[in-house]
């Protein structure tokens, strides 16, 4: 937190809050003005719930989750389900942790693949599974966030 520069923090809230918010108005837009009964999903953090040393990723994620409550407000009436994924530890997804320290920490006892992800957006987006589902955020974790999963710095 105290380390981070004002380009560092502008930077991560353009990437993941800026643009959550220009997509997710001129996609509801367009999709409000020709009545598509339809849907989005957004892919937040478990790090919007909690404070994991990174403020602006942190702050980001908390952001655009209340930026998917706000559209799934704005759209509910229009027929458009607005929902959010919060992901765990998926290999490749940019963590400084170990990969084995890290699944010894998770409930389920692996880290999750970008199938998890999928499966769960697909669940989102199908009326069979989410048809009465909007404003919410799933945890595709594992369990991860029932602990907190980044090492101590003291």
């Amino acid at each position: 937190m105290l380390e981070a520069t004002a380009a560092q923090w502008d930077t991560r809230l353009t990437i993941n809050l800026c643009a959550g918010f220009l997509l997710g108005q001129a996609v509801g837009r367009h999709m409000r003005d020709n009545a598509v009964r339809g849907r989005m999903v957004f892919m937040t953090s478990l790090h919007a719930y909690a404070p994991r040393d990174l403020a602006h990723y942190s702050a980001s994620k908390a952001g655009l989750t209340m930026l998917m409550k706000e559209l799934a407000r704005a759209l509910g009436p229009h027929g458009i389900r607005v929902n959010a994924l919060a992901p765990g530890s998926i290999p490749g997804g940019g963590s400084v942790v170990d990969m084995s320290t890290m699944e010894r920490m998770i409930p389920l006892g692996r880290t999750g693949t970008p199938e998890d992800i999928a499966e769960m957006a697909v669940a989102r987006l199908c009326d069979r599974f989410s048809a009465y589902v909007t404003r919410t955020t799933v945890a595709v974790d594992g369990g991860m966030a029932l602990y907190n999963w980044l090492p101590s710095r003291t």
